[in-house]
């Protein structure tokens, strides 16, 4: 229940200082942004890569695009939306974007600013860090892998194939605590699970990162645990380059029908150096998304090159 209460303080707390920003004049800001897209950190310039490609280029027909002078809060959306215009603030609204909200699964023929998209994707899927409140939840761990249960576990909501086939192998595996958790009737009673808080999860050694409609929101959080995360290979990929991340390096790789999830389970047990190796690893990459300023400019640098590469 704390780690809910939590939540809803960050809630209020975001939608207070994204209301007050969003009525701030934008003269205000524009006069900021020339500080903010000198970069000369080659990091900075990878990922800005990454999250733009340089072969995005201006589409001649822009009537679905929106005028910066006309972006609006919508009736849904409003924490994509927050995430988005506290940059394009920085911006002449003269300017011109096209954006998809929400879960995005696939491509698109003209530059979109998206918050996911397909790891094969085509180049036109721009990645902005949106949802952000909900997807870039980092925690700090206090409990040592020795300390942990050496089951796997996994709570979520079946979306797809992928979790429905976990939870039908191994919702009654007595090495597993696996289960879902939503109130679909669609599925055996068995299958149902209590509801287990991230708290709860990181009583465990191996924690399950499997893709819902786009990606796993929980692989955040699990990168940034003393828990070891097990995960298929990734299809969908967000501001957090899950394409980057390399098997058995900073994710433990299991087979897509979880066939090897037990083999896998006991190696590391058994293993244990190899396992916090990959847990240094992981936590290792989730710092570079904990620096405040570097984002900012990142989000800034994508946007400005959005701009100049679309005209």
């Amino acid at each position: 229940m704390g780690f809910l209460k939590n939540i809803k303080r960050q809630k209020f707390y975001y939608y207070i200082t994204n209301i007050f920003r969003y009525i701030t004049p934008n003269f205000i800001f524009r006069f900021q942004l020339n500080k903010w897209l000198k970069v000369e950190n080659d990091e900075l310039k990878k990922r800005l890569e990454y999250y733009i490609s340089p072969s995005v280029t201006s589409s001649t027909n822009k009537n679905e695009w929106t005028s910066l002078k006309d972006f609006k809060l919508p009736k849904k959306g409003s924490l994509y939306f927050f995430d988005l215009v506290k940059f394009t603030k920085y911006f002449s609204v003269k300017n011109k974007i096209k954006f998809k909200f929400g879960d995005v699964t696939e491509n698109f023929d003209q530059p979109t600013i998206v918050k996911s998209r397909p790891i094969n994707h085509n180049g036109n899927s721009v990645l902005m860090k949106l949802d952000s409140l909900r997807h870039f939840h980092f925690i700090t761990d206090n409990k040592q892998f020795h300390e942990k249960n050496d089951m796997v576990v996994w709570r979520g909501e079946i979306h797809k194939e992928n979790r429905r086939l976990l939870v039908e192998k191994f919702h009654n595996h007595s090495l597993c605590n696996i289960g879902e958790v939503s109130k679909n009737e669609h599925y055996p009673l068995a299958w149902k699970k209590e509801y287990l808080s991230i708290n709860q999860q990181l009583d465990y050694k191996f924690i399950l990162s499997i893709e819902g409609i786009d990606v796993a929101t929980n692989l955040k959080w699990i990168m940034s645990s003393n828990s070891l995360c097990f995960m298929p290979t990734p299809i969908f990929e967000t501001w957090y380059m899950e394409g980057k991340l390399i098997p058995n390096h900073h994710y433990v790789h299991i087979k897509d029908d979880y066939s090897d999830l037990l083999e896998k389970r006991d190696y590391y047990l058994n293993n244990v150096n190899e396992a916090l190796n990959i847990i240094k690893n992981a936590n290792d990459w989730v710092k570079q998304f904990e620096n405040p300023t570097s984002e900012k400019q990142l989000s800034l640098l994508v946007l400005n090159n959005y701009f100049k590469q679309t005209s």
